[in-house]
């Protein structure tokens, strides 16, 4: 108990840096916040089943069977995301590959699900859904050309992003105040601490001080009388 109260003693001596050092990260959380550029997202879904048409029904299980061991949709990721067909997929939208350096592109086969996920990110919301589209046309055609007994369907359409997944300045704010708020008790500490070990070094020195004094005001004994 008597530390909580020595450290809330310091958080009142010291409130001032507490809160200036929370108002300094909150306000600079927000000026890069507004440099940042715009980062939007957009998702879209492949769903992998066997052909309707195998006439088979051992060739349709066995089929399935290998879609369980997952090693076809993670080779069918791997083609969502090669960047033979991103390039592919930028070139059919009359864009120069170069515009997919401000662009990430990931696809990824969902667990327990035969569902291909894309997701792409870059700064104009509008050309993130466009590649997005392209890329699934794209691996689309060039899967069907390789595995016959395997379709892949359109799950979720892209669409363009309502907003921003990057900067969040509202949540960016409220961290950097939580970290500029414990920041700001740490300095609170080490101020009150070094203001009260100066204070203290003071008070010893004027006490040696008024020591040596009153020692030099003392009556010196005459030996001549003696």
């Amino acid at each position: 108990m008597t530390q909580i109260n020595t450290y809330w003693q310091i958080v009142k001596r010291g409130w001032w840096i507490i809160l200036l050092t929370a108002v300094v990260a909150v306000a600079a959380s927000l000026i890069y916040s507004s440099m940042s550029p715009r980062i939007y997202r957009t998702t879209t879904r492949y769903i992998v089943s066997p052909q309707a048409g195998i006439a088979s029904e051992t060739d349709y299980f066995r089929s399935l069977d290998t879609l369980d061991r997952r090693s076809i949709i993670t080779t069918y990721a791997e083609v969502f995301g090669s960047q033979r067909i991103i390039g592919e997929a930028v070139v059919s939208l009359g864009e120069p590959l170069e515009v997919m350096a401000d662009y990430v592109v990931t696809a990824v086969g969902l667990p327990e699900a035969n569902v291909i996920q894309v997701t792409v990110e870059g700064p104009d919301p509008t050309i993130a859904m466009h590649v997005a589209e392209a890329i699934g046309e794209r691996s689309t055609e060039y899967i069907q050309g390789l595995y016959f007994m395997y379709v892949i369907t359109l799950l979720d359409s892209p669409s363009v992003p309502d907003g921003p997944i990057s900067p969040t300045p509202l949540r960016d704010a409220l961290v950097a105040a939580v970290l500029g708020l414990a920041v700001g008790v740490v300095l609170a500490i080490a101020y009150v601490s070094l203001t009260d070990r100066q204070r203290q070094h003071g008070d010893d020195l004027e006490a040696a001080t008024d020591t040596e004094a009153s020692k030099d005001r003392r009556p010196q004994s005459n030996p001549a009388i003696n």
